[in-house]
């Protein structure tokens, strides 16, 4: 069982500077690796895949322990990442020169009552990299690419028992409706 998540509402990249902050000082001490936020390339498939891998495989020992049910698998094949590729509207993170992770994303028409919205497909960042802010960077990138092409609708579909995507997704913005779809107004 999935769940939708929706959200109303470049060229260039996006960097991040990684750093922590401290509550005893009140200073941010930066580290010397950036996060570039940069268009999927075709060369990025290998590495995407194997984020996709380390992804599949978190989740799978999230069912073994848990001992909940489920299927899954890995689905990123060379034309459904081509697909993105050509979309122009997916995204990497690179840490250093090693992607760190990814958001497949792609514009439709005529879903949920808007002229155009993007469909988030895919996220994903390297469990330990999270919590660095990748994830926002990354859909930072798709939400300026939807107000540059005056696109005011994102919407998301996960798995239930992800709460980790949830907690992003809902903080990123989105309004989860029924726990099934969730919406965020841009404009």
């Amino acid at each position: 069982m999935a769940r939708t998540l929706c959200a109303k509402g470049s060229g260039f990249n996006i960097y991040l500077w990684l750093g922590t902050y401290s509550l005893r000082t009140g200073m941010i001490t930066t580290t010397s690796k950036m996060v570039r936020i940069r268009r999927l390339a075709a060369k990025d498939y290998t590495a995407v895949k194997k984020i996709e891998r380390i992804i599949v495989e978190e989740y799978l020992q999230y069912l073994r322990r848990t001992r909940e049910e489920d299927t899954i698998e890995p689905w990123i094949t060379p034309d459904y990442f081509n697909h993105y590729f050509r979309t122009k509207t997916s995204y990497v993170a690179e840490l250093g020169h090693n992607l760190v992770g990814f958001i497949l994303s792609q514009p439709t028409s005529y879903l949920h009552n808007a002229k155009r919205e993007i469909w988030l497909e895919y996220i994903a960042v390297l469990p330990e990299t999270r919590r660095m802010r990748i994830g926002t960077a990354l859909m930072s990138k798709v939400i300026d690419y939807a107000n540059r092409h005056m696109i005011s609708l994102l919407c998301a579909t996960l798995n239930p028992n992800n709460n980790e995507s949830i907690r992003f997704l809902t903080k990123q913005g989105f309004e989860v409706k029924d726990w099934k779809q969730a919406m965020w107004k841009l404009s």
